[in-house]
């Protein structure tokens, strides 16, 4: 995270650019804060970011904004740091959460906000159990209403652009009708890619010679238009160690991510360095010990478990079996012997 700081003070000086002399006051006093390993990130956050910010809050005239409008002093601002956990920088990651929970501990009633979407890891759960910090786990969260909203709104767009649609709302009413609305919704099943893949089918696709009201019954009975993409996401960690079992296991038992490690016979850490570039496809918990490892749409399981789809990644009965087995022998070997006790294994 050697450029964290640098990069959150560039950002905050385009949206307030009130903020930009303070932070050229910083860089002449403080020339270490632009080279790498000098200062503390804590150090750079203070006098990059929170201190230039508290200036300019302080003042009593409104803000401008990189929109050219005057923002009132108390409106919020928010920072959004989207996926935290795919830094490797581990303990950059702790000094930043340390350095955010210090200032607002300092600044409780300041203007400001941060949305960090992570996986809430073991190194920073403790740190994240404070009054200062909201939580929402994201793994219980319902996507079917965003679903709607995404495709009506879609829809919507579409009706305004495309003559056909119009043609025929002006003569049958709305479209789509409720029920195929509803059916799609359940079809895509909170999968924002697959809606994203069905919405190109019906309303753009091309030289098929139907119209989008005739797509969309199809659609409803559609889940190939993902292989593609789930060929590509697999493929990007298919050479790392234990890939093909941890998928297996994943398809036929879900389970958490230590139960997971100790299904397998290997370490909890292993199974995150596969899983954690699968997000986009596979719903990864945020704590090791709870939630299961789930597939995001089971169209991925329809694919993973057709050979002529998925080819090298097919996930078999049989190696789910031989998986299975290898687990029973391992609990059987960690076990003491009774004495005149036998086991048979069949298969």
């Amino acid at each position: 995270m050697a450029k964290f700081a640098v990069t959150l003070a560039s950002q905050m000086a385009a949206v307030i650019p009130e903020t930009v002399p303070f932070v050229e006051a910083a860089l002449s006093s403080q020339p270490g804060l632009l080279e790498p390993g000098t200062l503390s990130l804590e150090v750079q956050l203070q006098y990059l970011v929170f201190e230039p910010f508290k200036a300019v809050i302080s003042s009593a005239s409104p803000l401008s904004s990189s929109y050219g409008t005057r923002v009132p002093t108390p409106l919020p601002f928010l920072i959004v740091i989207d996926g935290l956990d795919e830094c490797e920088d581990k303990e950059g990651m702790e000094a930043f959460i340390d350095s955010i929970l210090v200032f607002f501990a300092a600044n409780p009633t300041i203007p400001l906000r941060f949305f960090i979407t992570t996986r809430i890891e073991q190194h920073i759960q403790g740190r994240l159990e404070v009054p200062e910090v909201v939580l929402h786990d994201l793994d219980h969260h319902k996507s079917e209403y965003d679903i709607e909203m995404f495709l009506e709104k879609e829809f919507q767009q579409e009706a305004k652009r495309n003559r056909v649609i119009r043609a025929y709302i002006h003569q049958h009413g709305s479209w789509p009708a409720a029920d195929h609305r509803q059916q799609l919704t359940r079809h895509i099943n909170g999968s924002f890619i697959f809606a994203s893949t069905l919405l190109k089918y019906i309303l753009w696709s091309k030289g098929d010679g139907l119209t989008p009201m005739a797509r969309l019954p199809r659609a409803l009975h559609m889940n190939t238009g993902l292989d593609d993409f789930y060929m590509q996401t697999l493929a990007r960690v298919e050479q790392l160690p234990h890939f093909l079992d941890i998928i297996t296991a994943v398809t036929f038992r879900p389970q958490s991510i230590s139960s997971l490690a100790h299904y397998l016979g290997i370490q909890a850490f292993e199974v995150l360095h596969v899983l954690l570039d699968l997000q986009s496809i596979i719903q990864v918990p945020g704590v090791d010990t709870q939630d299961a490892v789930t597939l995001h749409h089971t169209s991925l399981r329809d694919f993973l478990s057709t050979k002529s789809r998925s080819t090298r990644f097919f996930v078999s009965q049989d190696r789910w079996l031989r998986l299975f087995f290898n687990s029973l022998l391992r609990v059987k070997d960690s076990r003491p012997a009774r004495p005149g006790a036998s086991a048979i294994i069949v298969g």
